[in-house]
């Protein structure tokens, strides 16, 4: 029987852990705003103005290799950065990300920490056999780039090492690490759902091409679709919160904005407290669903649901500006009343079932206490406290 000389399923267990990085990559930075496969790079990160963030390049052995200076997997991937050189800005940043290993003692155990300088010295000095012959990948890559060194060197600058990263049979318990999968908890079959479903899209975006990119609003809306589909509702009450972690003390809170708004309407310590109690409460609260939200757009749906608040506030005392035979202070109490009262303003995504009745009254003294925009939230109705 003839013998086989290229094995392609190690070719296909690339391609497949070359994914899950990129699905990994995608999820820890929320500051990208397109992602390239297979084009200009293994994986492409862009900003919102198109200039590239990072430039990855992957590699995968199923065996434990040490990554050595001189070898293929090191000079093929400077040289490839080198031809592309001038897509790169001076923010770019260049990372080989390899399962191979860097040991103790090895060239390249402190690559990361080498100035410009120190990283091509490196290269030059240590790229012949002990027989004083170079390497073969050096004559093939290395020998052709460095005509131009005050451009390698600028190339040197950008270029950093991510060794020892999990192989294929690990790199999904990695992605099930990040804080997006805190929301499962311990469902394991609902965290793989939710991967194999960013696989496929990747998978599917590939079939028939040579290249594939998404940008961060369709990635986070398949996310957000993968999500919906499988994640139980997470009731959200009262009972959620530790009330060993609450300030609720009146005296403590008496130099605070929200406090000093509620007096400035003649509101005396049995609203206090209970201001308090919302306010305290909510502060823990939004600590909390901060971390089930995952990566669910939450910074996005906050500042929505402030912006509701506010002008549900202004829309109430707007109202009450108007009525008559009620002197200024009981147009701000009776508006102050009706606007903690009103009915919930959405907030959280549609797998959180909000239960709790302290929240968006919390919230609303959370935004009267804002130091930066002091008048956006204030309850009188005087003519000397308008907005």
């Amino acid at each position: 029987m003839a013998k086989i000389k290229q094995n392609a399923l190690l070719q296909k267990m690339g391609d497949v852990y070359h994914y899950y990085v990129s699905i990994k990559l995608m999820l820890d930075n929320n500051d990208w705003d397109k992602c390239l496969i297979e084009q200009c790079g293994d994986i492409v990160l862009l900003d919102s103005d198109g200039n590239q963030m990072y430039n990855i390049e992957v590699k995968h052995h199923e065996e434990k290799k040490e990554l050595k200076i001189y070898e293929e997997e090191f000079q093929k991937t400077l040289f490839n950065w080198f031809d592309i050189r001038n897509l790169f800005d001076e923010n770019t940043k260049l990372v080989l990300m390899t399962s191979s290993l860097v040991s103790k003692r090895n060239l390249l155990e402190n690559w990361n920490k080498f100035d410009f300088n120190k990283k091509y010295s490196t290269l030059n000095e240590n790229l012949k056999k002990s027989n004083g012959d170079y390497y073969s990948n050096v004559d093939k890559y290395f020998h052709k780039i460095n005509k131009n060194v005050n451009e390698l060197k600028e190339l040197l600058e950008k270029f950093t090492i991510e060794h020892s990263i999990p192989n294929i049979s690990k790199i999904k318990d990695e992605i099930k690490k990040l804080s997006f999968f805190k929301a499962f908890k311990d469902d394991e079959l609902k965290k793989n759902k939710v991967i194999d479903d960013l696989y496929g899209l990747i998978g599917r975006g590939l079939k028939d091409k040579k290249r594939w990119e998404i940008t961060n609003s369709q990635f986070n809306q398949k996310l957000r679709e993968s999500t919906n589909l499988i994640q139980d509702k997470i009731l959200r009450t009262n009972n959620d919160i530790d009330r060993t972690k609450l300030d609720l003390e009146v005296n403590n809170h008496t130099n605070k904005q929200f406090i000093k708004k509620l007096e400035n309407i003649d509101f005396l310590s049995d609203i206090q407290q209970q201001a308090i109690n919302n306010y305290a409460k909510s502060i823990i609260e939004i600590i909390d669903r901060t971390v089930l939200s995952g990566s669910l757009e939450f910074d996005d749906r906050l500042d929505n649901y402030k912006e509701d608040l506010t002008e549900l506030v202004n829309e109430v005392k707007t109202e009450y500006r108007y009525k008559r035979n009620l002197s200024d202070i009981e147009k701000s109490q009776d508006s102050y009343f009706q606007i903690m009262g009103s009915k919930k303003i959405p907030f959280m995504p549609e797998e959180f079932e909000d239960q709790t009745t302290f929240f968006q009254k919390g919230y609303l003294h959370i935004l009267a206490d804002d130091e930066d925009e002091p008048k956006k939230i204030c309850w009188s109705l005087k003519p000397e406290d308008e907005i």
